[in-house]
C-alpha cells in the first residue's frame, strides 16, 4: 500500500473514531440533561383507554388548556399510536409537555388523544430499554409532524427533543452535526498534509511512492495502429518522402543495420498551425502498424516537483515493451523543450523534465524499435541539446502548401461533399496563398452549411466565395448600425483598395468586394494572393500604395479622412519598418539590421533616427502616389463605388466589368519604380603617412584631409546625412502636394 493511501486509510479511523466518540458524549450527556428537565410525578386517574379500564395518569393541565378540552374528552393512548396516525396525517396539530413528560393531538376527526412517555429522570437505571425507547418514539413523532407541517405547540418552554431544530434540544443534535462535519474536515487535513509532503518533495521513501503514483501517463494516450495513411495527407509531398523512411525502420529494421545506417529515431514537425504535422504522425504509426502514444508536452510540465520526469520514465517504459515498435508523437513539444534558463531560474520542474527527456533519448539499445515525432510552431525556441545529432536530429519543415498542394488538399476534403456544375475549385486553389489544410477544410465545411442553409443540393461557387469571406473575416453582421453617410464611405474607402490593386501590376488583384460588415471590418476587399518566395522593393512599395488607398480614396472624393484605416496603417508602418530594419530596402540607412532573431542588437541613437526617417519617407511617397493614382482615374473610382453600394458585393467578373476602362496598359497610369540601392554611402580611405607628426607641431588645418581628427560637429565625415536630408526634401514636397490633390473637382463636389 503506498504512503497517501495509508494516510488516507489513518484519516478515515481518525473520522470514524471521532464519530464513536460524539456517540459516546450524546449518551453521556443525555441523562442529566433530561433529569434537570424532570418535574414531580404526575397525578393518577381512572380513565377509559383502548384497552380497558385501568388506572393511568392524568395528562398536565396545561396540555389540556392548549388541547382545548377537560381530561374526561381526552383519550389516553401510545406514542406510537400517535406516530402512526401522524404518518397517516390523521392529526391536524401536535401539543407537547416535554417537563413532564406528555404529549396529544387532535385528529382530523376531532378525537383528542394523549400519550405519556416515560421520562428517563423517572427511571433508576437511565439504559432502561423503555425509557429510552418511548423517548425515541416521541422524537420520531415530532420529526413526522415536522415532516407533514403539523402545527406543533410546547407548553413546557423546554427545547424540543427533536436534533437540528431552531432553539436546542437534546444534546446529542449538536454533537451529531459536530461529527457529521468534523469527519470531513479531519479527511481534508489529511489531504493537505499529503499535498505539502508531495510539493516539499523531501520524505524519503514514502515521498518519492506518493510522487510516482501521480507520475503515470494517462492511459488514453495509447492507441492501436492508426487509420490514418499517407494518402491521407495532401501538400506536404516533401515531409511525406521524409517520413518513408521512418517506417521503413520500423517494419523492417534490420535492412539499416545491414548497410551501417542508424536511422534518426527523433523527428521534429515544425511549420506553421493547421498544416498536418499530427495528421503526419499519425499516419506514420498507420503505415508501419505500431502502436501510437500521443501526447502534449504540457502534459508533463506539473507543479508537483519529479511528476513530469516520472511521467516520461513511464511512457518511454510502456513504448519498450511493445516489441514490434512504437511511435511516441509529442505535440507542442516547446511547452517542455524551451531552452533551459529562457524562463528565468534553472532548476524548476520544467527542465527537470527536460533532463529526463534527454536521458531518455540517449537510452535507446539496437533492439529498440521506437520514433519519437515532435511537433512545434517555433523549432527556434528549442533547447540545443535536444535538437544536437542523435536525439531529434531530423528536422523536417511542413510549410503552408503552394498551389498544387492546395488543389491536392482540396480533393481530399471534397471527396464526400456534391458540388454544382460551375464549382471551380481550381479558382478557390489559384487565390488561397497563405490558407493552411486546416483553413481549406474549414471553408469546404463552411461552404457545404450555406449550401444546406440555402436550400441547395449541391455547393456553388457562391456557398465557395462565402466560405472563403467566413475563413478570413467570419460571418457577416447583418446588425451593424451605421451612421448618416458611413456606408459610402466604407464604399469609396473598398473601392479605393480594388482600383488601386488593379492600377498596381505587381499586386494580386481583388477578387471580392463587399461592404457588409464582417467580424471587426465595416468592409471587405478580398485579394487573390499569389505564392512567391521573394520581395521586391517595387512590391512592397505597391502593397503599401494600396494598403493606403483606402484612405486615399476618401480624400480624393470627400476632402476628409476617417478612423476606417487604422488597420491599413499597421500593416503598412509594419511592412515599412520590415523593409528598413531587417530587408536593407533604405539607401539612407543601409544594410543595417536592426535585430537577429528575437533578440535586439545595439543601436547609435543617431542610427535608430535615420531608421525612423526612412520608414516615414517610405510610408508618406506611398500615400502620395495612391493620391495620384485615384485622382487620376477619378470616374473609374466613382464608378466602382456606387456599383458596390447598389449591388452590396461584387465579385472579379462584376469589378472587370466596371474597371474595363483601365485593361488596357496605355490606359492607365501606373506607380512610379522604385530604385532602391543597398547604400548611398561612401567610405573615404584613411592614407597613413611614413613619418607621422606630433600633433603639436602639426595643426589641423595643415593635415591632409584624410587624417584631420573625427569631431562630432564635423558632418564631412558622415555621408549618410547628404541622404537623409534628400529624403526630407522629398517628405516635405510630397506633403506639400497632398493638399492640391486632396481639393475635389467641380464633377466631384456634386455628388460629395
Amino acid at each position: 500500500m503506498t504512503s497517501h493511501l495509508r494516510l488516507l486509510t489513518a484519516g478515515l479511523a481518525v473520522a470514524i473514531a471521532l464519530l464513536g466518540s460524539t456517540v459516546v458524549l450524546t449518551r453521556a450527556s443525555a441523562a442529566p440533561a433530561v433529569a434537570a428537565r424532570a418535574t414531580s410525578p404526575p397525578s393518577v386517574y381512572t380513565g377509559a383507554t383502548s384497552g380497558g379500564s385501568i388506572a393511568t395518569p392524568a395528562p398536565p393541565q396545561d396540555l389540556l388548556n392548549a388541547l382545548g378540552a377537560t381530561s374526561a374528552e381526552v383519550t389516553t393512548t401510545s406514542v406510537a399510536h400517535l406516530s402512526q396516525r401522524a404518518s397517516a396525517n390523521g392529526i391536524v396539530s401536535l401539543v407537547t409537555d416535554i417537563s413532564q413528560g406528555w404529549v396529544g393531538a387532535v385528529t382530523t376527526s376531532g378525537t383528542i388523544l394523549a400519550a405519556q412517555y416515560r421520562p428517563v429522570a423517572a427511571v433508576p437505571d437511565a439504559g432502561t430499554p423503555g425509557a429510552r425507547t418511548e423517548t425515541t418514539g416521541v422524537t420520531g413523532l415530532l420529526a413526522i409532524a415536522r415532516a407533514r407541517q403539523v402545527e406543533i405547540t410546547d407548553v413546557s418552554g423546554t427545547p424540543p427533543l427533536v436534533p437540528g431544530t431552531p432553539g436546542g434540544g437534546s444534546s446529542s443534535g449538536g454533537w451529531t452535526q459536530v461529527a457529521l462535519f468534523g469527519a470531513p474536515l479531519v479527511l481534508l487535513l489529511m489531504l493537505i498534509v499529503l499535498m505539502r509532503f508531495r510539493r516539499g518533495g523531501t520524505g524519503g521513501g514514502d515521498s518519492m511512492s506518493s510522487i510516482s503514483s501521480h507520475g503515470k501517463i494517462r492511459s488514453t494516450s495509447k492507441v492501436a495502429p492508426s487509420q490514418t495513411r499517407f494518402a491521407d495527407v495532401a501538400g506536404v509531398d516533401e515531409a511525406v518522402e521524409e517520413l518513408r523512411e521512418t517506417v521503413a525502420f520500423l517494419k523492417e529494421p534490420e535492412r539499416f543495420a545491414g548497410a551501417g545506417a542508424r536511422m534518426p529515431r527523433g523527428v521534429i514537425l515544425y511549420g506553421p498551425p493547421g498544416t498536418g504535422k499530427t495528421m503526419l504522425a499519425s499516419a506514420v504509426s498507420g503505415e508501419a502498424g505500431v502502436p501510437y502514444y500521443s501526447l502534449s508536452g504540457s502534459e508533463f510540465v506539473e507543479s508537483l516537483v519529479g511528476v513530469g520526469a516520472s511521467r516520461v520514465r513511464d511512457l518511454f517504459v510502456k513504448a519498450r515493451k511493445n516489441t514490434s515498435g512504437a511511435v511516441i508523437f509529442i505535440d507542442e513539444i516547446d511547452a517542455v523543450g524551451r531552452k533551459r534558463g529562457s524562463l528565468g531560474g534553472g532548476n524548476d520542474e520544467r527542465e527537470t523534465t527536460l533532463n529526463q527527456l534527454l536521458v531518455e533519448l540517449d537510452g535507446f539499445s539496437p533492439r529498440d524499435r521506437i520514433v519519437i515525432i515532435a511537433a512545434t510552431n517555433r523549432v527556434e525556441l528549442l533547447d540545443d541539446a535536444l535538437t544536437r545529432p542523435g536525439r531529434f536530429d531530423r528536422h523536417i519543415q511542413v510549410s503552408l502548401p503552394a498551389e498544387r498542394g492546395r488543389r491536392a488538399i482540396l480533393a481530399v476534403h471534397s471527396a464526400n461533399k456534391r458540388f454544382a456544375d460551375n464549382a471551380d475549385l481550381g479558382h478557390i486553389a489559384s487565390i488561397t496563398a497563405g490558407f493552411s489544410g486546416a483553413d481549406l477544410a474549414k471553408l469546404l465545411n463552411e461552404a457545404a452549411i450555406m449550401s444546406v442553409r440555402g436550400g441547395r443540393p449541391a455547393i456553388t461557387n457562391e456557398d465557395l466565395a462565402e466560405g472563403m469571406l467566413r475563413v478570413v473575416a467570419g460571418p457577416e453582421r447583418k446588425d451593424r448600425a451605421l451612421a448618416a453617410g458611413d456606408r459610402e464611405r466604407i464604399a469609396w474607402h473598398e473601392a479605393g483598395h480594388a482600383l488601386a490593386a488593379d492600377l498596381c501590376p505587381t499586386h494580386p488583384k481583388v477578387q471580392r468586394m463587399t461592404i457588409l460588415a464582417r467580424g471587426m471590418a465595416a468592409g471587405l476587399a478580398l485579394f487573390g494572393d499569389t505564392d512567391s518566395a521573394m520581395l521586391s522593393p517595387q512590391e512592397l512599395h505597391e502593397r503599401m500604395i494600396v494598403a493606403l488607398a483606402g484612405r486615399a480614396a476618401e480624400q480624393v472624393h470627400f476632402g476628409t479622412i476617417s478612423s476606417g484605416a487604422a488597420n491599413d496603417l499597421e500593416q503598412v508602418n509594419r511592412l515599412a519598418r520590415q523593409a528598413v530594419e531587417r530587408l536593407g530596402f533604405a539607401p539612407q540607412v543601409g544594410q543595417i539590421v536592426t535585430s537577429v532573431g528575437e533578440m535586439p542588437l545595439t543601436l547609435a541613437e543617431s542610427t535608430r533616427r535615420e531608421i525612423d526617417l526612412a520608414v516615414g519617407a517610405m510610408v508618406d511617397a506611398a500615400y502620395a502616389e495612391a493620391l495620384t493614382l485615384l485622382d487620376e482615374h477619378g470616374a473609374q473610382l466613382d464608378r466602382l463605388a456606387n456599383a458596390v453600394l447598389e449591388h452590396e458585393q461584387l465579385d472579379r467578373e462584376a469589378l472587370s466589368e466596371a474597371l474595363w476602362e483601365i485593361q488596357h496598359p496605355g490606359k492607365r497610369r501606373v506607380p512610379a519604380q522604385v530604385k532602391a540601392l543597398p547604400t548611398d554611402r561612401t567610405v573615404s580611405p584613411v592614407a597613413t603617412p611614413a613619418d607621422p607628426a606630433p600633433a603639436s607641431e602639426t595643426p589641423d588645418r595643415d593635415l591632409p584631409r584624410g587624417r584631420r581628427p573625427r569631431r562630432a560637429h564635423d558632418h564631412r565625415q558622415r555621408p549618410a546625412v547628404a541622404a537623409v536630408l534628400a529624403a526630407r526634401t522629398i517628405t516635405a514636397s510630397a506633403a506639400s502636394l497632398i493638399p492640391a490633390l486632396a481639393r475635389p473637382k467641380s464633377r466631384r463636389s456634386a455628388t460629395g
